[in-house]
């Protein structure tokens, strides 16, 4: 366990504070540390550095140096691993793997895992590829449903973005026998393996508990929600709880404190705060307090003991009597509502990241760039830009839900097949 934490701690500090190196950033919580960023915009927006044109799809970036990682897809062909050049846009390289099939709404899902000289990702289908980044071929790669037999493709595609904790890649099969399961990350051979849990679209997540890390991932079979926690090392649940269900999990976890966890998603399944109590035998975790509402595809944020999030899902998004409803709220931690702005401005099922004391929001209709200083006072809008030009008289969501990242003052921004590298360095 001990072992674990510190191999975790020695990622973190070998990493540049500028890279973007997985998921929800350095830390896996959509918080970055980079400072100097744009409060305000010229009349004209952000500067564009570049645009480039990708296939239809959903995945993010990871950013290292000068290379920025994503994952591509040709519709019922291939999988691809891209490696663009921050300065440029241009492609420096790319490696493709056969996939047939296409899951309902088509194109990529996940984030790639970038870690020294390997880069880890999964297709829409459950192929873990772990990629020489100077070879530019795969050190190995595995479909879970060769390994698994009783794997199971999630609905929408397995979404999951690769894990790693130490010398583990945590994988999802989400099997009637396997659930979830650890590979070495270096060869892909299962070290463990352990028992089902249905299935998810949210990713798994480390976090750090009374200074242990437990790896935390939000699932449902048939009418029964878990969120669980598991040992990295050898796959042992060391909490597991089915106070919360979402129908179709999406959002990860996020941990208020060591005491506090919270759960949330859409299809009106509302939220919870979760309490964990430390006992002789681990931990237990159970309800604190329930909402109505919830996030449905990006996690919240909790600065200053306040929780923000775009409480905006199917329900309420496509009637503007509803869209009152929605919007980005905040939240104190006893659960009661302090503010939302409604539909005024609304801001779809985009993503957010937190930096430099702002919150930075891609509206998921129609990609408009938006600069918010976090407040229980109230919404407080520093600037917006209309970056991807959208029609904005339009009532079609673009479904520009993408999680961005930052990195080095550049924010990455994916609207479906395009991607643009938006400058906000002051």
């Amino acid at each position: 366990m001990k072992l674990a934490l510190t191999l975790i701690s020695i990622n973190l500090l070998s990493t540049a504070w500028a890279d973007w190196p997985h998921f929800q950033g350095p830390h896996r919580t959509g918080v970055s540390h980079e400072t100097g960023l744009l409060r305000s915009f010229p009349e004209d927006g952000p500067r564009l550095l570049w645009e480039t044109k990708l296939q239809q799809g959903f995945g993010g970036c990871a950013v290292v140096g000068d290379d920025v990682f994503l994952v591509d897809r040709v519709m019922q062909e291939k999988d691809m691993l891209l490696c663009l050049d921050a300065q440029s846009g241009k492609e420096k390289w790319r490696y493709e793997s056969p996939s047939e099939g296409e899951p309902s709404f088509p194109g990529s899902r996940s984030v790639p895992t970038v870690d020294g000289d390997s880069v880890y990702f999964i297709g829409s289908f459950g192929r873990v590829h772990c990629v020489d980044r100077k070879s530019r071929k795969a050190r190995w790669s595995v479909k879970m449903s060769d390994r698994y037999p009783d794997a199971k493709t999630p609905k929408w595609g397995y979404a999951q973005c690769a894990l790693l904790v130490g010398d583990i890649v945590f994988v999802t099969p989400f099997g009637s026998e396997t659930g979830v399961a650890g590979w070495d990350r270096k060869t892909g051979e299962e070290v463990w393996r352990s028992g089902p849990i249905g299935d998810s679209h949210a990713s798994p997540t480390v976090l750090e508990i009374g200074g242990n890390p437990h790896v935390v991932l939000v699932s449902k079979e048939g009418s029964t929600g878990y969120t669980t926690s598991y040992h990295p090392g050898n796959g042992r649940i060391l909490w597991q709880t089915s106070d919360y269900y979402n129908r179709i999990p999406i959002p990860i976890v996020t941990k208020v404190n060591d005491e506090l966890i919270f759960v949330t998603g859409g299809y009106d399944c509302g939220s919870k705060m979760l309490s964990l109590q430390k006992t002789a035998d681990g931990y237990k975790a159970s309800e604190k307090w329930a909402i109505a509402k919830g996030t449905q595809i990006h996690p919240p944020f909790v600065i200053d003991r306040h929780l923000y999030f775009l409480a905006n899902e199917n329900s309420n998004h496509r009637v503007a009597a509803k869209r009152e409803s929605g919007g980005l709220s905040c939240w104190n931690l006893d659960g009661k509502e302090v503010w939302r702005t409604g539909d005024d401005p609304f801001m779809g099922r985009g993503g957010c990241l937190y930096a430099d004391g702002m919150l930075i929001i891609q509206d998921g209709e129609k990609g408009t760039l938006r600069l918010v200083e976090p407040s229980p006072s109230g919404f407080r809008l520093l600037a917006e830009a209309n970056v991807f030009s959208s029609d904005l008289t339009s009532k079609k969501d673009l479904r520009f839900w993408s999680p961005m990242a930052l990195s080095n003052g550049r924010l990455y921004m994916r609207g479906q097949n395009r991607l643009l590298c938006l400058s906000l360095k002051q």
